[in-house]
């Protein structure tokens, strides 16, 4: 069942409304341009069926008025003497359908029928770049160490200076897992180009042979199995962001072409001659060393000087110091609210094991076992037991001292955290090697690495 609203003044308007409510839709009904308009915005509605003649109005300045209000909101126009012309006219300014009339009820239902897929589509569409955009913005990222409020500095600071028709290349590096793609979508959303389209492009998981036709798009007939014409990513991203994830993966020649692209905003299609323009912005990422890559050949130089112009470090989660527990707490939350499951308290053991491990996976490592977690254990509070981790783990921390290993002889000394004086490790090493060689001053200076005279100089200096 949709809900309709008909604006129309013609004599068989009441037999339109009433044949639509035999079929199940719910239809409030207007004379006049201002009464049709009173009842939308007292009750909106998910299809508007407005002609274009109107006793105070036309049924196109119904149509730029719903748009405004209600961009999801379906409008379609019907006229006594429609043409083409008036058609394309009314399709241009967003109208879903055009009717000529005398209408025919069954045919009228099969549009509105069309018109409430179109909204619904439209509707996902609004919800999910809202959704994204939320998940975008720099007030609901955590981070807190000095490392990711520098990151985040950029990123505003970059927002505020570039503008609708310019913004610079920022290149992002990182271990695996950091939130690369996180941040890539938090500078897309706090630009000005936030209202165009986000594509991101992982260019390690396309095959070398079809990433020149995939970025770039392709003519029909341009290579064996190009029985169309096909639009690339830099198209699809017109007016908006190009990610390309682990660009180190891109071979030297597509290198090229990038640089293109980033120097003249210009590019071509696979088997095309015509240049075309590229209004986006760049965003890339790697967690290769891109300098060694470029010293082995394997990356353009003059690539990477183009890339380094804005760089974004996201530091390995191990580093992040009181961020990894609230990542935990804010990742936690976000898992249970997508599965629909009650919160879940940490057990204290939780917050020893995360500042411990090493979580070689990151960000993505730590979401994923909260993610396991979250959906195979019962129990009401998620203590260290519940973590399956296969990394290394640091070395408990004392609640006063810092554990020093001293060679490979396996001699420990306790250092308090206010501090030791060197002749006291110095005193302590030699008296734990003398008891060891039970006073044979000869056999101790060997171990020491130091000759008796030495040794017996240090023994006397102590008064020993």
């Amino acid at each position: 069942m949709a809900h309709l609203l008909l604006i129309d003044d013609d004599a068989h308007a009441d037999e339109v409304v009433k044949s639509l409510c035999e079929r199940g839709h719910e239809v409030r009904w207007a004379r006049t341009m201002a009464d049709g308009l009173k009842l939308f915005r007292r009750d909106r509605a998910d299809v508007v069926l407005v002609d274009t003649d109107l006793p105070d109005g036309t049924g196109r300045e119904v149509l730029v008025q719903v748009r405004i209000e209600d961009p999801t909101t379906m409008v379609v126009l019907t006229s006594e003497r429609g043409t083409i012309e008036e058609a394309v006219d009314a399709m241009k300014d967003g109208a879903s359908d055009f009717v000529r009339k005398p209408l025919d009820v069954a045919d009228l239902d099969l549009r509105v029928q069309r018109a409430m897929s179109s909204r619904r589509l439209a509707t996902q569409l609004e919800y999910l770049k809202s959704r994204q955009a939320r998940g975008a913005s720099i007030a609901g990222l955590v981070g807190e160490c000095p490392q990711m409020r520098s990151v985040f500095d950029t990123v505003i600071r970059l927002g505020q200076k570039t503008t609708r028709r310019a913004g610079p290349t920022v290149l992002i590096v990182g271990e695996t897992g950091t939130g690369k793609g996180v941040m890539a979508r938090a500078l897309h959303y706090n630009s000005q180009r936030r209202d165009g389209p986000f594509v991101e492009v992982n260019c390690a998981s396309i095959p070398e042979n079809l990433m020149e036709a995939e970025v770039f798009g392709a003519e029909r007939g341009a290579f064996t199995g190009a029985i169309a014409q096909h639009v690339g990513y830099v198209e699809t991203a017109d007016g908006g962001t190009l990610f390309l994830d682990e660009i180190g993966c891109l071979s030297l020649p597509l290198q090229a072409k990038l640089l293109t692209v980033l120097e003249s905003r210009t590019f071509r299609r696979v088997g095309s001659s015509v240049e075309r323009h590229a209004d986006i912005q760049m965003a890339v990422a790697t967690n290769m060393d891109l300098r060694a890559a470029v010293d082995r050949g394997a990356f353009r130089e003059d690539l990477l000087h183009r890339l380094e112009i804005i760089v974004l470090k996201m530091p390995p989660l191990r580093e992040r110091g009181s961020d990894r527990m609230r990542l935990a707490g804010h990742l936690r939350d976000e898992i249970c609210r997508e599965y629909g499951l009650p919160p879940r308290p940490f057990a204290d053991d939780v917050a020893d094991l995360v500042d411990r491990y090493q979580w070689p996976g990151n960000v993505r490592e730590l979401r994923n076992s909260l993610e396991q977690i979250l959906l195979l254990e019962d129990d009401p509070v998620i203590a260290a037991r519940h973590f399956h981790l296969r990394g290394r783990m640091m070395a408990p921390k004392r609640n006063s001292a810092t554990r020093l290993a001293v060679s490979e002889r396996d001699i420990e000394i306790d250092i308090p955290a206010e501090g030791m004086a060197l002749q006291t490790v110095e005193d302590a090493l030699i008296d734990r090697t003398m008891a060891m060689c039970e006073g044979n001053v000869s056999r101790a200076a060997r171990m020491l690495g130091v000759s008796r005279d030495q040794l017996r100089y240090r023994l006397a200096k102590r008064g020993a």
